[in-house]
């Protein structure tokens, strides 16, 4: 469910690549004259609308992940999601941030829009913490199975797609990869052998 939600939100009703890939060639042009500069007005009113509709994608998507924060049932747990979290986090940011830049849009109503994006987290995991302690198991496993669901989206439709795009260095992709899934393994292993001990 959480896949396909997240799917869903980044593919089909906001399209966030797309207005990215938008964002980053409407950057590159360059206008001349009266006409140009209409029609410059016209792409910066459009890009600021693109970052907005950026912004409301990625505040989907951390409010789900940091919901998974919130579920957290033991120290593992949370110390391995906020590691997650925390390595891509900042990337997300960091594009929201450009994104914001290139629309031209004032820079108060870039700072509101950020502050808007910066309260998703916590509110995320207040999602999490509520459901964890008042709703009852089914409730609690339904939202855990959703937000991993999200986690597995940006494994293997963001991420590896992406890196396999460019044929070069594919074995050393390969193996990389390969090494990934076993220390994601191990490390969850050995997380599980603390909790029982």
């Amino acid at each position: 469910g959480g896949y396909l939600l997240i799917f869903f939100v980044e593919k089909v009703a906001f399209d966030a690549h797309e207005i990215m890939h938008n964002m980053e060639a409407g950057g590159h042009a360059h206008s001349h004259g009266k006409e140009n500069g209409n029609a410059l007005e016209k792409q910066e009113a459009s890009g600021g609308r693109g970052a907005v509709i950026l912004l409301g994608a990625l505040a989907v998507h951390s409010i789900l992940e940091m919901t998974a924060l919130g579920l957290a049932n033991t120290f593992g747990d949370s110390a391995l999601l906020s590691l997650s979290i925390a390595l891509h986090q900042p990337a997300e940011s960091i594009a929201l941030l450009v994104a914001f830049l290139k629309s031209g849009m004032p820079k108060p109503d870039i700072v509101k829009y950020l502050s808007i994006f910066s309260c998703m987290g916590p509110v995320g995991v207040a999602i999490g913490m509520a459901v964890n302690s008042f709703a009852t198991p089914i409730v609690d496993a339904t939202m855990l199975a959703v937000v991993a669901g999200t986690f597995v989206y940006v494994g293997a439709t963001e991420v590896i797609p992406e890196e396999w795009e460019d044929p070069e260095h594919k074995w050393k992709k390969f193996f990389s990869l390969i090494g990934g899934i076993v220390s994601i393994f191990a490390i969850t292993q050995y997380t599980m052998t603390l909790e029982s001990s």
